[in-house]
């Protein structure tokens, strides 16, 4: 309590600087975090991690129950993050949607990384529903005429608020929308033609597009000047194709998700397309084992990120190849498919991390019993929805044996994730002995 009165003296410009880095998060708020960030084969998972903005607005309701000064000084900074829900949506706080860094729109959805797998192995982000579909919330074109410009350079925005937007005027929409870099259109059922020319500025796009191209054919390829980051989840050869037609000069990283039957067939030509600058690229196939036709190397020369469901492995790459991390998109547990994965740490010399689909949660005990001969490593998971905890043990050491970094779903190592578990116990005993002295 000696210490309280420094507590209080503290000027209201430093606690401002200090209650906003509080309420920011490097993640979430990044407008183009595949390629601020160090992990790029994880940094889509994380930021479309609900938990995260969830985190943000309790971390907001605590601070501002403190004290008047420190509600007051929440209440000025910018509102970071704004979400509506169905029970605002009539209602938005103008002030708030204006404000807003990341602004989400209609009904939240859980793309925690935590949550169930939908849509395809391994593409956990998005539940991609119809529930926002029912909705006639139209926020943003309700707001147009008293705000000029957003401040939220991150928008994700549902199919409906979409479509009530483009019957605005072009010129009023794109100057609403003129700061936003980072769009997610959510439940959108097909690929908008418009966003090139509302959005100009773009760096990250995700869209899920279900629906064939009917009427497209007359309508120029989208060109996106600026675009580095792409995630599309695709259910029709029109659609891929289509999109293989873009202009994408700076596009670097690239996600795609998919349960189309065909997707093996018309890969190739859009990677032709695309590939030559990619830096990262992560492929999702629900329907079949991703097969690469011709030479995946000569097309991907620059990939140093790669990422797959269950495949026919290419040869290894030439020794000049960048490629660097490997990234294991299959969530059910097929023992083949790890068996591959040990010949590659054993014999893809350039790669350095592979990153796994299990987390060291769910099989701390069983992959501390295996490390001290507890139990057989012989006797394997016969449930293909299940990770096998020994097939995992078998990739670790096969990895551990030649260097090669092995993590979980999170990005973490067995030995960082040991470490933390041990820092978590340590720091609790350290705290009690606080408080009973």
């Amino acid at each position: 309590m000696e210490s309280l009165p420094v507590f209080v003296s503290v000027p209201p410009e430093i606690w401002f600087k200090i209650l906003g880095f509080v309420l920011w998060d490097d993640i979430i708020f990044d407008p183009d975090p595949v390629s601020s960030s160090p992990q790029p084969h994880l940094a889509l998972r994380s930021w479309h991690n609900t938990e995260r903005t969830l985190e943000i607005s309790k971390r907001r309701f605590v601070l501002r129950s403190v004290s008047r000064t420190w509600r007051d000084i929440v209440d000025t900074l910018p509102s970071y993050h704004f979400q509506s829900t169905e029970t605002n949506d009539a209602t938005t706080d103008e002030f708030s949607l204006q404000r807003a860094h990341r602004l989400q729109l209609g009904t939240s959805t859980n793309r925690s990384n935590r949550g169930n797998r939908h849509c395809c192995k391994g593409y956990n982000y998005w539940n991609l529903s119809d529930s926002a579909e029912s909705g006639t919330s139209s926020i943003l074109a309700d707001h147009m005429s008293s705000i000029d410009t957003l401040r939220a350079e991150i928008l994700i925005i549902p199919r409906s608020e979409w479509n009530a937007l483009m019957k605005k005027p072009l010129d009023d929409v794109r100057q609403l929308l003129s700061k936003v870099r980072a769009l997610l259109i959510e439940y959108s059922g097909f690929i908008p033609t418009d966003i090139p020319m509302v959005c100009p500025n773009i760096t990250f796009l995700a869209i899920h597009a279900i629906t064939d191209l009917r009427g497209y054919s007359g309508i120029i390829p989208s060109a996106f000047s600026s675009l580095s980051t792409l995630q599309l989840f695709i259910n029709t050869e029109e659609c891929l194709n289509w999109v293989g037609k873009w202009g994408l000069p700076s596009l670097r990283y690239l996600e795609l998700a998919t349960t189309l039957d065909a997707f093996q067939e018309c890969l190739p030509y859009f990677l032709n397309n695309v590939g030559q600058e990619l830096i990262s690229l992560q492929i999702s196939d629900a329907s079949n084992p991703i097969h690469f036709l011709g030479d995946i190397w000569d097309i991907l020369p620059r990939v140093r990120y790669l990422g797959l469901t269950m495949s026919i492995l290419p040869p290894p790459p030439p020794p000049n190849h960048p490629l660097q991390v490997f990234s294991n998109r299959e969530h059910g547990h097929y023992r083949s498919w790890r068996d591959h994965l040990k010949i590659m740490a054993e014999k893809w010399v350039g790669v350095q991390c592979i990153s796994d689909a299990h987390t060291w949660d769910c099989m701390a005990k069983e992959f501390l019993d295996l490390q001290h001969d507890l139990t057989s490593p012989d006797i394997h998971s016969l449930n293909k929805f299940c990770i096998c905890s020994r097939c995992v043990y078998s990739l670790y050491i096969a990895c551990e044996k030649r260097g090669v970094r092995y993590e979980d779903e999170y990005g973490r190592t067995w030995a960082e994730y040991n470490f933390g578990e041990w820092g978590a116990s340590t720091q609790c005993v350290v705290l009690d002995a606080c408080r009973s002295t």
